[in-house]
């Protein structure tokens, strides 16, 4: 329903102007002109006006219109047709045109968009393998920190080792210090008693001395063997304790890069989904440029239509004029109907 804030009066006397400006009456055209109205109500007051355009009856000259005015009238219709028709034909090309450059902009968008999706499917592929490669490192981080442990119980474990053979070389020093103080007490008490048994007690002496001291050979041999197996032992851990220390320096290097790389891929990632949903915008705007022009073309094809029509009545009410004027020629002719002298002579 057409609302009552436009007129049929107005759509008619705006139509008439532009008709009388030598354009034709278009929706967008009368809407400008008003100023105001919707584009159903303005459609439907000019669909009324054209119908009764069509079923208006058309003026019949009178009889007497010189053979000169119905050539130039025959002359008018012919330019003008030709004009209309020249008209519709720039009409539907400019349509086709910008139907054309829609449909282009459109398809671009859509190819633009499927790149777009296949680069943050790619990207999310490298956030994924980024990811695994982190747990990886951060799995060996763990073994290698443990290895370290390891390493640092075993060098305890050696000095302990090394500090228990100290003692234990004191503890013989003293045990051989004190049999030695109790051989030199029963020497003398020997000496004292007996002096026969000197030459026995210092041989016994002497072969307890000897004993101490290859006993105490053997115990020195025996730490300083220990001692160069624990320096060889605690080199080695130290050196495998410096390589695991370098190996950690690295693996938390390359864990930092990782994470830089990871932080860059995500950055990425968003710049990409950003792009995405410009282009989804952007496409949609096509969308409704598209439909907008659609819209225009169907308003132009429309309007020539009607220009057709019109056209086509004026030409059926141009041949019934040609039809009457033969007629009235014929009957000049044959007589019926006096000439304008002898009507003044009589």
């Amino acid at each position: 329903m057409a609302r009552s804030g436009i007129r049929y009066e107005d759509v008619k006397d705006t139509a008439e102007i532009l008709l009388g400006r030598g354009l034709n009456p278009t929706i967008q055209r009368i809407r400008e002109l008003l100023g105001t109205g919707s584009n159903t109500t303005i459609s439907d007051h000019l669909k009324a006006w054209q119908q009764q355009m069509a079923d208006a009856p058309k003026v019949v000259l009178p009889p007497t219109v010189p053979e000169t005015v119905m050539t130039a009238l025959n002359a008018f219709w012919k330019i003008a047709v030709q004009q209309a028709e020249a008209a519709f034909e720039e009409q539907r090309n400019l349509a086709r045109q910008a139907v054309a450059v829609a449909e282009q902009a459109r398809n671009a968008a859509l190819t633009a968009q499927q790149q777009m999706q296949a680069e943050a499917t790619e990207l999310t592929r490298q956030l994924q393998t980024v990811q695994t490669v982190n747990r990886d490192l951060a799995d060996r981080l763990l073994v290698e920190q443990e290895r370290r442990a390891a390493a640092e119980t075993a060098i305890q474990a050696a000095e302990q080792r090394v500090q228990a053979a100290t003692d234990a070389i004191g503890q013989i020093r003293a045990e051989t210090a004190a049999r030695i103080a109790q051989g030199n007490a029963v020497l003398q008490q020997a000496r004292a008693d007996m002096a026969q048994q000197t030459a026995e007690a210092q041989r016994r002496f002497e072969d307890e001395r000897q004993r101490g001291e290859a006993h105490e050979a053997r115990l020195l041999q025996r730490l300083d063997r220990e001692r160069t197996e624990h320096a060889a032992e605690r080199q080695g851990l130290l050196a495998e304790r410096q390589e695991g220390l370098n190996r950690e320096v690295a693996l938390k290097q390359t864990l930092e890069r990782l994470q830089r790389e990871q932080t860059e891929v995500c950055a990425n990632l968003i710049k990409a989904q950003d792009q995405l949903s410009q282009l989804s915008v952007e496409l949609d705007t096509l969308h409704a440029a598209a439909r907008q022009h659609e819209t225009q073309r169907l308003e132009t094809d429309r309007a020539l239509a009607i220009v057709h029509i019109q056209l086509e009545a004026e030409t059926r009410w141009r041949q019934q004029l040609e039809q009457e004027g033969r007629e009235w020629r014929s009957l000049l002719l044959q007589g019926f109907i006096p000439k304008p002298d002898d009507t003044e002579a009589s």
